[in-house]
């Protein structure tokens, strides 16, 4: 009986039974998904240098404010001077985070274990969305602490 269900018949049709006819527009849908799994490394590796790109503007900007404007003010200790170079510290950490993100890892490739390199793939792209969510979120508190400063320097 089993065999029966297994080979076709001499027409070539191979009878499904009661399954659902394939929506219209599958073929669409599977190769937009197709599309999304070939796209996902270039995707998160174009985020992460632009990423980069901002945290350089960033660290520009304020090294600028800190340098030429005076802005560090000399009558206080040197531990309340270190709160200035929080920003920069931050940034920096988020820039680890993107070179981590463009960093390849070498790992073995079985090509003969469809379900183990889509756990790999899996796991890197959800990894490397991880570190450049880390990254983002690093940014964003520098950015916060240099605002912070920069109006705690102008009220002094």
């Amino acid at each position: 009986m089993a065999d029966e269900l297994i080979k076709a018949p001499d027409d070539g049709f191979i009878d499904l039974g009661d399954s659902p006819p394939t929506p219209p527009d599958a073929d669409l849908w599977l190769e937009y998904g197709r599309k999304m799994v070939n796209d996902a490394p270039a995707s998160l590796r174009g985020a992460a240098t632009s990423l980069m790109t901002g945290l350089g503007a960033l660290q520009g900007i304020y090294l600028g404010i800190l340098g030429f404007a005076k802005f560090i003010p000399e009558n206080i200790g040197t531990m309340l001077k270190f709160v200035f170079v929080i920003p920069l510290i931050l940034w920096m950490i988020a820039l680890y985070h993107c070179l981590k993100v463009l960093m390849t890892s070498v790992s073995e490739v079985n090509l003969n274990a469809p379900d183990e390199l889509r756990d790999d793939y899996k796991q890197m792209i959800t990894e490397k969305q991880y570190l450049l969510q880390l990254a983002f979120g690093f940014l964003l508190c520098g950015l916060a602490v240099a605002i912070l400063l920069i109006i705690f320097r102008t009220k002094m």
